[in-house]
């Protein structure tokens, strides 16, 4: 047992590598996402085989779960990590849409995980802590931490706004036009390569009563933003 731990070690640190710098929630697409899926569901299914066959032994199969799980667990603590950076970077509230379905959904989400996590770790309460079980229950808990972090609509700040695990820096701010009382388009610069920029817009849903609060934070970010390129 002392020696799978010793072994997951740089599977820990490599997910955290990958959690860190790798995983961008934001920019995935359901093509790389089905395809991240396909890959995990066909190493699954190829060990099983092997397992079933006979190929691998019980033990080294519980070895490879148990450093699959602290892979996951590196990733999870790699991508809370970035996510706390990233909110401390963006600065202080100013606006968010407020709505309880949207807000309760990643708490929710997250408590489950958390809860599940604990729950494999102790495996109902028997205490038994396995390697397996440890990395797969805090793989289980770090995720739910990470679901605490996630901003499903954008949330305006101080140095940026956030949104899912992103940060967008006012910086790149440029105009923004109202789609109606209670929504506006935000118009930001995106820089594909070194040579070619593109506009990029963000829709954001207007609290009701707080359309002039809203207007008068994009009217100093915009003001902010001419200052810089004066």
């Amino acid at each position: 047992m002392t020696l799978v731990y010793l072994l997951s070690i740089p599977f820990l640190l490599l997910g955290y590598l990958v959690g860190k710098r790798y995983i961008q929630l934001y920019t995935t697409t359901i093509r790389k996402a089905l395809q991240l899926a396909s890959l995990i569901i066909t190493l699954y299914v190829v060990a099983m085989l092997l397992f079933i066959n006979g190929f691998l032994s019980e033990s080294l199969a519980g070895t490879l779960m148990s450093l699959f799980y602290a892979f996951l667990s590196g990733i999870g603590i790699g991508k809370l990590h970035s996510q706390l950076e990233i909110k401390k970077s963006a600065g202080y509230p100013l606006y968010n849409f407020k709505n309880p379905v949207v807000h309760f959904t990643p708490l929710f989400i997250g408590s489950t995980l958390i809860i599940a996590g604990l729950l494999r770790i102790g495996w109902a309460f028997d205490f038994i802590i396995t390697p397996i079980r440890l990395f797969s229950g805090t793989s289980l808990v770090v995720f739910g931490l990470v679901s605490f972090t996630l901003y499903i609509t954008p949330h305006l700040r101080t140095q940026g706004i956030l949104i899912i695990d992103h940060s967008i820096d006012w910086k790149t701010f440029l105009d923004y036009s109202w789609l109606g009382e209670d929504e506006v388009q935000l118009v930001f610069e995106k820089e594909v390569d070194s040579s070619t920029q593109i506009n990029s817009v963000l829709n954001i849903r207007v609290n009701p009563g707080e359309r002039v609060k809203l207007k008068r934070i994009l009217a100093m970010k915009k003001d902010a933003r001419k200052d810089l390129d004066s």
